[in-house]
């Protein structure tokens, strides 16, 4: 078999039009393009898991009981002390929180007034305790106390007109 060349001519109509094209319609192509591949990039990435639920970790409050009746007069005095002070709040008849106030929000005159305590004793909890203060002068309390080390917590809710400290699951108040 010997070299052959083979050639090919194209030939074009005279009525085609030999008009250059525009940068614009190349930037436009570009552009298409540049998003079509980033787009089927995106498909291609793992998406991040949420943190999954560690039901093995330790509780804080197993031999506490699961309800208690809040003493909501021995709290509200907390939003007059300063921070850095070291506080043995007074929450159940049976359960005292100890520890010191790390941050506090609003003042006497506030709708809103928090204070947040780290615990000394139970291991890496932190009380929340919040007023509000209706615009008729009444007041509603919320708060709860909760470790990321742990499995459970407290929440504050108003139970038949009375303040409770409600036993709860970590995950039941934070979405991770």
């Amino acid at each position: 078999m010997g070299n052959r060349a083979c050639k090919l001519r194209l030939s074009v109509p005279d009525s085609f039009p030999s008009k250059p094209i525009s940068m614009k319609t190349v930037k436009t192509i570009a552009f298409a393009f540049l998003f079509g591949f980033s787009g089927l990039l995106s498909l291609a990435q793992n998406r991040i898991p949420v943190n999954e639920p560690d039901y093995n970790r330790p509780t804080l409050f197993k031999e506490l009981p699961h309800k208690m009746a809040l003493t909501i007069s021995d709290l509200v005095p907390l939003f007059d002390i300063s921070n850095g002070t070291v506080v043995i709040a007074k929450l159940t008849k049976d359960f005292q929180f100890t520890g010191t106030i790390v941050s506090k929000s609003g003042d006497a005159k506030s709708a809103v007034r928090s204070v947040i305590i780290s615990s000394a004793t139970h291991r890496g909890a932190v009380l929340t305790f919040t007023k509000i203060t209706s615009q008729d002068g009444s007041f509603a309390y919320q708060g709860r106390i909760i470790s990321r080390e742990s499995i459970d917590a407290y929440e504050i809710i108003k139970e038949h007109d009375q303040y409770v400290l409600v036993k709860k699951n970590y995950y039941e108040m934070v979405r991770e």
